[in-house]
């Protein structure tokens, strides 16, 4: 028994010290993965080389660290197991109750929980951050699945994306949309392979009972099977972020050939010959003018609030997520993930070759200018499959928009929505100028509102 308890306690100090500098561990994890996504990297010899020649420094610097905390580790049990025979006179180190006991007490270490209060424990932010920090790997995971799934499914022009500057009501609109039946979506279950979602599904199935109000804080529910704007990193991935700047998301066109790997990646996600292709991205009318080149046939809805208080609304928005990723970084760090950048300490405005928002972000004139920004630029766009829809109208009548979305694939409602409405705080300065400059584009749009 002695022994027992003696290797135990030396088991618990080994494994404590290796669990103290678990994160040169997760640091390993992260630099190997990383070092595998350059390798695979589609670009040229010469562009890949300077990334491989630092990642694998970086991978032996990291490696080096690690053998040296599992020699230090190792050091203290010998020394240990030498201090428990001439000590204590114990010569059977290796009989069954001397395993035991170093293996309760090595276990010991990992059962004592990391108190934290945010969403994602630490596995679970590492996780995240080997899939999704690595596109490369999702690209070529992506690929793979179209490759296998290429003969069960055609490709369908015909697919809906809802959209509109944050805070406009896309995501009250597109659930109701998908309760009809006859349409698939990107859900959280999909996080974080999200360019692997059928390979991911087999492995993953989440449970719906749980649901609880999102970190907006503005009474929608979720649960882990709720569908959600996820489909940017897609988006992303095939542009190497190209379009993101330090300070703005640039208007940019996609190729043939991506835009047919986002077809085949939509297949991937409908997987039902009866389904249609549903997505909410408020970053899509930085590229729709080049995939509608490519296909005439897909809605594409455009929500549209009243100026005020839609920028009142938004600039909530951005005191409650910059508090946030103030306290938990993990948040902004999960939000640059999926190309949200509408509030938050990594703002950034989209730039249409016009005049981009700037001033104090805690002011009411910075997101009026932002509304005028995003608005005046797709109340200029007048394809014939594009529809605006005036979030008012929809709160009062959401069964009329929905009954007229919905025609358009053919499906009808399988229940009725009440009408809902919100009032909201307006207080604060802003520009007169910049007010009615809104109030006429939010006309104009009106004038054009879905019929």
């Amino acid at each position: 028994m002695l022994e027992s308890c003696i290797l135990g306690l030396g088991g618990f100090l080994t494994f404590s010290f290796l669990r103290y500098y678990r994160f040169v561990f997760y640091d390993l994890a992260r630099q190997s993965v990383g070092l595998l996504d350059i390798i695979i990297r589609d670009e040229s010899e010469d562009q890949k080389l300077p990334r491989i020649e630092l990642g694998t420094k970086n991978l032996i610097i990291t490696l080096l660290k690690s053998l040296v905390l599992l020699s230090i580790s190792s050091g203290v049990l010998i020394l240990w197991s030498l201090v428990l025979r001439d000590l204590f006179k114990v010569e059977e180190l290796g009989s069954i109750y001397g395993i035991v006991g170093f293996s309760i007490g090595a276990t010991v270490p990992f059962l004592i929980p990391i108190h934290s209060n945010r969403s994602y424990n630490e596995i679970s932010k590492l996780f995240h951050r080997l899939v999704l920090d690595h596109p490369s790997l999702g690209l070529k995971l992506l690929k793979r699945e179209i490759k296998k799934q290429s003969v069960q499914l055609k490709n369908k022009d015909k697919f809906l994306v809802v959209s509109g500057l944050a805070r406009s009501g896309t995501t009250s609109l597109m659930n109701a949309i998908f309760e009809s039946g006859s349409f698939a979506s990107l859900s959280y279950s999909n996080m974080p392979f999200l360019l692997s979602p059928r390979s991911w599904k087999k492995l993953y199935r989440p449970g719906t009972e749980n649901s609880a109000e999102r970190s907006h804080k503005d009474g929608i529910l979720i649960n882990l099977e709720s569908n959600e704007a996820l489909e940017e990193y897609f988006f992303k991935a095939i542009t190497s972020d190209s379009f993101i700047e330090k300070k703005t998301l640039n208007e940019h066109s996609i190729s043939k050939k991506d835009y047919n790997l986002y077809l085949n990646y939509q297949k991937l996600i409908f997987n039902k010959s009866n389904k249609f292709y549903l997505s909410k991205n408020n970053n899509m009318l930085l590229r729709y003018r080049s995939i509608r080149k490519f296909n005439e046939d897909f809605i594409f809805i455009v929500l549209f609030r009243d100026p005020l208080s839609h920028a009142a609304s938004l600039l909530r928005m951005h005191k409650k997520f910059s508090n946030q990723q103030a306290i938990d970084p993990f948040v902004l760090e999960y939000m640059n993930w999926l190309g949200h950048h509408e509030f938050g300490e990594n703002i950034k405005p989209f730039n249409f070759g016009q005049n981009i928002p700037d001033g104090d972000k805690e002011s009411l004139d910075f997101w009026l200018k932002s509304w005028i920004n995003y608005y005046s630029y797709a109340s200029n766009i007048t394809d014939k499959n594009m529809y605006y829809i005036c979030y008012e109208t929809y709160c009062m009548n959401p069964n009329m928009i929905l009954d007229k979305v919905l025609v358009k694939f053919q499906s009808a409602r399988k229940k009725n929505y009440q009408s809902y409405e919100k009032s909201s705080d307006l207080n604060g300065r802003k520009s007169a100028e910049l007010l009615d400059k809104a109030n006429s584009i939010y006309s104009k749009l009106k004038n054009r509102q879905f019929q």
